[in-house]
């Protein structure tokens, strides 16, 4: 016989309640969607990244300047000066200017004055060379020491003046030789502010000369000086 069953062993049904939206899932909406937004939104390019600034170059002294790349500073330094003292020594250079169509040349006894810069010459009021030189004042002088194998060549910018202080100043005895005297009043001043230069140095023609003796004899090439362009 069927035992009834009681109401404890009755168990009620468990009711499935609905899956309610979590509030941490409704608050990823709005944000995926800002996401797919930002995704889509086209990318604006990173400004370039500040550079460091540059060191500044240290500034080049006046009169320390070389067309040779390859030149340090003391070979410059040294060719300047050699430059200077050949000019000195040698006394007579060949003064070329230019009247427009071709280069004229002429000696003249130079006065060279390195503390200044410049190289002086006295000149006759009554030459071409000193209407040359207002109307093309740039100008080259070579110094040409034959004997020992050493030449200078010298190029820069030359004027022309009555400066009465100066020509007495370069009054020598050579000039007595086309002037009675400082006072005449042909007698005009250049003034030559060379800016560049270019040296022939030879050890001298004895030394030159046994040098190539020796190549033709080893087949070496002679060492016959140096040649140096600087920037005055």
């Amino acid at each position: 016989m069927a035992t009834a069953a009681t109401t404890d062993d009755k168990k009620p049904a468990r009711r499935v309640a609905p899956k309610a939206t979590s509030a941490k899932a409704a608050s990823t909406k709005p944000a995926a969607k800002a996401a797919t937004a930002r995704a889509k939104a086209p990318k604006l390019a990173k400004p370039p990244a500040a550079k460091p600034a540059a060191k500044p170059a240290a500034a080049q002294p006046a009169n320390r300047q070389s067309r040779d790349s390859s030149m340090t500073g003391k070979e410059h330094d040294e060719h300047v000066e050699r430059i200077w003292e050949l000019a000195r020594r040698i006394g007579i250079a060949m003064f070329v200017t230019w009247d427009g169509k071709q280069q004229r040349a002429r000696p003249l006894a130079a006065t060279v004055e390195k503390d200044e810069g410049a190289i002086y010459f006295l000149t006759d009021v009554n030459g071409q060379k000193d209407e040359q030189v207002s109307e093309y004042p740039w100008v080259s002088v070579s110094f040409a020491d034959h004997k020992h194998a050493r030449y200078v060549a010298l190029s820069g910018k030359a004027t022309v003046s009555n400066d009465r202080a100066r020509i007495k100043e370069l009054w020598t005895p050579f000039a007595k030789a086309r002037w009675d005297s400082p006072e005449d009043p042909a007698i005009r001043v250049i003034k030559l502010v060379p800016h560049d230069a270019e040296l022939w140095d030879s050890p001298g023609r004895i030394v030159t000369t046994l040098s190539m003796l020796t190549a033709a004899v080893t087949g070496r090439s002679p060492r016959i000086g140096e040649n140096a362009k600087v920037v005055l």
